[in-house]
């Protein structure tokens, strides 16, 4: 017969498993590092283990929702996505029965909101997504007045601050307006500093993600390349074991110019069993490669549009593949068959594709020395760049569109080269040439002008040229070029 304690003890362990609760077990943690490696079945079956040995700990949900979140996202299938959306709610009204004493519960309603805000953009669901991002600012409010030494809450409202702060004027007004929503640069660079500093001496389960957000709002809103590149480097991401990890850490490598580091991390990149396809990371190797006219670069563009299934970059793999039969292989004939391609498939969503499209149907062949010299310097390979367009410069300038984007190229590798005077003054004749046009080489002249003089602490004509650049409604890469003026007058204003 069984002693009255065991009962006790019994009964008393029945109520502690019934009450909801948010804690970071090892579990939890496990959970969440084999979802960085997208091993997501392996993942699924830890976390539904959890369930049953830890009924109560409702951040499970929180960290269930990532399965869903890399899973439509990476591999963009709207069938997918209509079969997973109806999970958003369910682990909102699990979350929903937890602690409200705890800082998770508020906290894990947003995270969630604003991962299924994110994965709508991808299927055009702007409103849905709109209205998502409004409630889960909503709620990190209302959570850091409640716990105001929880500094998890500045993972996210860094990013919210940050992006309102690149609005300005009647939009800014408007969107305020309607979201509640306002914020500056300044204030979400200084959130997602406190949360890095906090992450130096305390245990932080999403330490790499706040670096990523931290690096991301360096580099393209404080426009601090030397920054960025120093934030992610100290968040020692685990590239060996994590294709998000390197995704992360060579789309920066490609940004802030370290070519040859990010084809180095993306040929190493991992292959673990049961690893969900990531085929996005051969296109990024196929740019990489493209850059400095390697053979191999086909190899990884064609595996990237064989396999992949989703929507968005699609056209642009088929530009640069049109490209590299240009330029590499000097087939013309190749070259037509993939802008074709270009023209036919994939979505128009993202810039890159918007651009894609717009090259593909404008059907005039691209002078090569010109795009040769565009490759080098997307490479970062600046003297090589250099070197072609002095070269070969008669060449191009026989025509109008040749000698504006002459113009507009030489500008960009003298400014790259920190020669700044001769920089402005090819930027200047790009202005010149294209006056009275709404073109991109025009748009992101003014833009870099303005970048030039903000370095050189000279505001005046910094403001001048973001204001004059935002005047042009650019033919490609607007709401890039834009977003980039619009940071910047807050920078000089501040």
């Amino acid at each position: 017969m069984l002693p009255a304690g065991f009962f006790f003890i019994f009964v008393l362990s029945g109520n502690l498993n019934a009450q909801k609760y948010f804690s970071i077990t090892p579990g939890i943690k496990y959970a969440y590092r084999t979802i960085t490696y997208l091993q997501l079945d392996k993942a699924q079956q830890i976390l539904d283990s959890l369930k049953i040995a830890e009924p109560g700990n409702m951040l499970i949900y929180h960290i269930e929702n990532y399965i869903d979140f890399y899973r439509i996202f990476i591999n963009e299938d709207e069938d997918e996505f209509e079969k997973l959306r109806n999970n958003k709610d369910y682990r909102i009204e699990k979350i929903e029965s937890g602690d409200k004493d705890s800082p998770y519960y508020q906290f894990s309603k947003a995270e969630i909101t604003l991962q299924w805000a994110i994965v709508r953009l991808k299927f055009g669901e702007n409103a849905k997504a709109a209205f998502e991002v409004r409630s889960a600012f909503k709620a990190l409010k209302k959570n850091q007045k409640k716990f105001p030494g929880f500094v998890a809450n500045y993972k996210s409202l860094s990013v919210i601050h940050a992006l309102t702060g690149t609005l300005t004027g009647l939009n800014k007004t408007i969107f305020t307006t309607i979201t509640g929503i306002d914020g500056t640069i300044k204030q979400g660079a200084s959130e997602i500093k406190k949360l890095i500093e906090y992450t130096k001496n305390n245990y932080f389960l999403f330490k790499d993600e706040s670096y990523t957000i931290a690096s991301f709002i360096a580099f393209h809103l404080e426009n601090d390349k030397e920054k960025a590149w120093k934030l992610i480097n100290e968040a020692n991401l685990d590239i060996k074991n994590s294709p998000l990890a390197c995704f992360v850490l060579a789309n920066m490598a490609q940004k802030t110019g370290k070519n040859e580091f990010a084809i180095k991390i993306l040929e190493n990149k991992p292959n673990n069993p049961g690893q969900l396809s990531f085929y996005y990371l051969d296109y990024m190797l196929g740019k990489s490669l493209l850059y400095k006219s390697d053979r191999m670069a086909y190899y990884y563009l064609k595996r990237f549009v064989d396999n992949f299934n989703g929507i968005n970059y699609i056209k642009d793999a088929y530009l640069k593949l049109a490209w590299f039969e240009l330029i590499v292989n000097n087939d013309e004939k190749a070259y037509w068959q993939n802008i074709a391609k270009c023209i036919s498939e994939g979505a128009s969503i993202v810039d890159e594709d918007k651009t894609a499209k717009k090259v593909a149907f404008k059907s005039v062949l691209p002078n090569p020395v010109l795009l040769k010299a565009r490759l080098l310097y997307d490479g970062s390979y600046y003297d090589d760049a250099y070197s072609v367009l002095i070269k070969n410069k008669k060449l191009c300038l026989n025509s109008y569109t040749n000698r504006l984007e002459f113009n507009y190229r030489m500008g960009r590798v003298l400014q790259a080269l920190n020669n700044y005077d001769e920089a402005i003054k090819y930027f200047e004749n790009a202005v010149k040439t294209g006056e009275g046009t709404n073109s991109h080489f025009v748009c992101n002249s003014l833009l870099q002008m303005g970048v030039i003089y903000e370095k050189l602490s000279k505001y005046k004509q910094a403001k001048k040229y973001y204001k004059n650049c935002l005047d042009i409604d650019s033919d490609e890469y607007k709401n890039s070029i834009h977003q980039k003026a619009k940071a910047g007058l807050i920078r000089i204003k501040h």
